[in-house]
Order: structure tokens, then sequence, then C-alpha cells
């Protein structure tokens, strides 16, 4: 028990979070730091990959020995980038309603670069229509190059912040296939995950996992013909039939024609996601 140590000084329900990343290989007790009131923890998408997010996050009362931990845990673990997210209600601030978030984040050289959507979809809604237009392809049963292929093609002008970051920095391939095994390590049934086809023509994709629409995305070629309401009524209903009585997805405010596409299909505005970032100086 003694590797569950740092995990111990976290309240619930984060202790039992981070057992449970722990489990899935996403987190580890030397990702845990804690200083005084303050704890914070860091999270990987991927077993065995890099940490991508500050996690579990409390800064206590004092923002500067809160930076100062931020910095310190920055430096030990070598990173060279990192996201923090603080979801709010809407009509909240982080400079306000989490001010001493907010302000240990800032000291600690990170800045507030994209604001999101949270969207809810819940049984009970009706499920959006489907208009039959496309076939559908499990990921899985296609070559991973085919797949990667296509998420090389959906990055191509796209409106999502981190995309555009991640391509221009590191090339739309390796953003590809970062992105491919992602989604591949989701807790989703095999079948979920699917390309969607007009003929032999591949549209775009939607990546449902077990509660959330991860990922859609439409090709360059075939955006503005209403295809991404094929993908999300799809997407939609996969989660409804298997249950989940609540499926949440998130999108950039300024993506407007995503974020319509959702409000479309019966999904409400619950919220705003306020993305800080850090990167190596």
């Amino acid at each position: 028990m003694e590797a569950f140590t740092l995990f111990d000084q976290f309240p619930e329900p984060a202790r039992s979070q981070l057992a449970a990343a722990f489990d899935e290989g996403r987190t580890r007790p030397e990702w845990c730091f804690a200083e005084g009131p303050a704890r914070l923890s860091y999270w990987a998408p991927l077993p065995g990959s890099e940490p991508v997010i500050v996690w579990q996050f409390d800064p206590g009362p004092d923002p500067v020995a809160a930076a100062g931990l931020l910095r310190r845990s920055l430096s030990t673990m070598g990173l060279k980038k990192i996201i923090h997210d603080i979801p709010l209600k809407s009509g909240l601030t982080p400079v306000v309603d989490r001010a001493v978030e907010h302000q240990a984040l800032t000291l600690a050289g990170f800045a507030m670069e994209v604001e999101r959507l949270a969207l809810e979809w819940v049984a009970g809604t009706d499920i959006p229509f489907d208009p039959g237009r496309l076939t559908y392809r499990p990921a899985r049963s296609m070559p991973p190059a085919e797949v990667i292929d296509l998420l090389v093609r959906v990055s191509e002008g796209s409106l999502d912040h981190d995309t555009r970051i991640e391509v221009a920095t590191g090339g739309a391939e390796r953003e590809a296939r970062w992105m491919y095994d992602d989604l591949m390590s989701r807790r989703a049934k095999p079948d979920w995950f699917v390309i969607g086809h007009l003929g032999d023509s591949p549209v775009g994709l939607v990546a449902p996992d077990d509660h959330s629409i991860a990922y859609i995305g439409v090709v360059p070629e075939h955006r503005g013909r209403g295809y991404v309401d094929d993908l999300l009524a799809r997407g939609t209903r996969t989660l409804a039939e298997a249950g989940v009585q609540r499926v949440v997805a998130a999108t950039d405010v300024a993506n407007v024609p995503t974020a319509n596409a959702f409000l479309r299909a019966g999904y409400s505005e619950v919220g705003r996601v306020f993305r800080y970032y850090w990167r190596q100086s």
C-alpha cells in the first residue's frame, strides 16, 4: 500500500478516481504532488504515454504556493507542454469564480487560450434523425493506415484549437496517429467508432466512447452538405440504444458549425470549459 501514499493525500472522490486511473495505466503515484494544502496530479490518455493534463488540482487558499508546486512538478516530470481545464457553469468565469486556481495557473506560466462548450444529450430527448445517406464501417475493420489517412484529411482546415496547434507544431500525420491510438483505446464497443461512406467515398467519422461523443469530423471535400448531422445522429443513437442516459460532448466556442450541429441534434449547453496551456519556454 506504500505506493499509494500520495493517492491517500487526496480527498474523495479524487482518491478513488486516481486509483481507477492507476488501474487503467493512466496515472501513477509519482505523478502526484502535495505541499501544504495544495494537491495536483497528472493524467495520460493512453497507458504508457506521457501525461497531457493537470488533472486533479486543488490549489488550496494560496495561489503563490500552488503556483510554486505547479512549477516544481513540471520540472520534476520533465514535461514540455501540458494543459489544464477549468469547467464551469455557463455565465461563470475562472477569473472570478475560480480565482485562486486561475491565479496559480497564470503565475506558473499557463495561459488560457480557448473556451469550449460543454454539451449534453439526455435520455428522453428525441434521438436525432439519420436520413440514411451514409453507410458505416467500423474503424477496427479497416486497415489502420486508411483510418489514419482519413484523420489527416479531417484535420485539414479544422476549426478545433488543439488540432490546429498540434498540426502546426508536430505535423498532421503525427497528430492523426496520436488521435488514432487515443480513439482505439476508448472504452467503447468495437463497432461504435465508425467511418461514414457515400458509396465508396469516405465522408467522415464519429467515435462514441462509453458516455460521450469523443470525436467527429468530415473531410474537406464533403463539408457544407450536412453530413456532420448524419454522423452525429449515428453516434448519439449508438449510445442511446446502448442505454446511456447522458451523452456528453465538447467543442470550441469558435467552432460554430460543430456547435450548431450538436444543438440541432438536441444537445444542450450545460457549461463552459476554460482550457489553459503551459509550454516549455
